[in-house]
């Protein structure tokens, strides 16, 4: 299973400071994954500059503009979390683009890779169709769906987000569009405070989005649950031509934002499954960078990812190991999500 990288050289560009989400998260992933694919033989790609029609298919024209101009003035914060500087709106637009460029190469007309890990930030999966918010800028799993579906054709396209937080801004601006499936595991409860199980779709979306609320301290085993006992099965019913996953990797057991229990070897597990999965339906498969603040863990778990993506073995050595924790409720938790699925997918 071939698998790239796109990277966002700029990505520095985007000027945060002592901010959680800052230039300080990629140097080493970029370090390791690209000698790794050098070593390999494997393809590194640059990003390109989304056009503004690009991100017109998932946000609202004022949306845009308010983005544009508050960089332009910045560094300014477009809500308590959130911060545009100077160059943040040209890499957004780049971090947009480098969606799409994965998309291409996976699923474009002369597609060269089963998969492709863009390593790209700002992240976007808490941008909805009209607001910047969770250190997102633009919605970019949202955005590189549409263009798959506009200008690629491709009738049905999945996004399965594994971020510790819940990606409201993809469900918003994809809650009414049968042609998307968005499935999403986060902590519950935690911010942004959505994605409960009863969050299903509106209108012709309606069993098209599928929340898995994962009670906290949880781990590799009860996402691998989650995903063989739900998430799969769905997958595999909808049947999508395309699979982008927003890999956030802050569910890790040694990061700050939360306080989940995943480790390095739960993330490639879940990344070979997804990769598992795409190759048995014959589709291409992108993975675009959500979240993950820990500077000294992100390089391990971005490997152990491009590893599952590519179907190498990974070395894991140095991993956080994740503490021994008593019974949850998550298999009380899981029973609500498959009672409330059973309505519209066999699980």
């Amino acid at each position: 299973m071939k698998t790239g990288l796109v990277i966002l050289r700029e990505q520095s560009g985007h000027e945060t400071g002592s901010h959680p989400e800052n230039a300080n998260r990629f140097p080493g992933v970029l370090d390791r994954l690209g000698s790794d694919s050098q070593e390999r033989g494997l393809p590194i790609l640059d990003s390109r500059e989304a056009e503004v029609d690009d991100l017109l298919r998932a946000h609202t024209e004022s949306h845009v503009e308010n983005v544009r101009v508050a960089a332009e003035n910045g560094p300014t914060w477009l809500d308590g979390d959130t911060v545009a500087s100077p160059q943040s709106y040209d890499v957004a637009r780049r971090s947009a683009g480098a969606s799409l460029v994965a998309v291409d190469a996976v699923a474009g007309p002369d597609p060269d890779l089963a998969s492709a890990f863009a390593i790209v930030r700002p992240p976007g999966h808490h941008a909805t169709a009209d607001r910047a918010m969770g250190f997102c800028l633009f919605s970019n799993a949202a955005i590189a769906a549409r263009y798959a579906r506009e200008v690629l054709g491709i009738d049905r396209v999945a996004v399965l987000d594994w971020d510790v937080h819940h990606g409201n801004g993809t469900q918003d601006i994809l809650y009414a569009d049968p042609s998307v499936l968005f499935i999403s595991f986060h902590q519950w409860p935690l911010y942004p405070g959505s994605g409960w199980v009863d969050e299903v779709g509106v209108g012709e979306g309606r069993g098209f989005t599928v929340n898995l609320p994962m009670p906290p301290g949880s781990g590799d085993r009860e996402h691998i649950e989650g995903f063989e006992g739900v998430a799969g099965p769905i997958l595999d019913q909808f049947d999508p031509g395309l699979l982008i996953v927003s890999a956030g990797q802050d569910g890790h057991v040694a990061d700050q934002l939360a306080s989940q229990n995943l480790t390095a070897a739960g993330y490639h597990a879940l990344a070979k499954a997804a990769a598992d999965f795409a190759a048995r339906k014959g589709i291409g498969l992108v993975a675009l960078h959500e979240g993950g603040y820990n500077p000294n863990t992100l390089p391990l778990l971005d490997h152990a990812i491009y590893a599952g993506l590519g179907d190498f073995t990974p070395d894991l050595s140095g991993d956080t190991p994740a503490p021994e924790v008593g019974d949850n409720d998550w298999p009380e938790r899981l029973g609500q999500i498959r009672r409330v699925q059973s309505a519209y997918w066999q699980v």
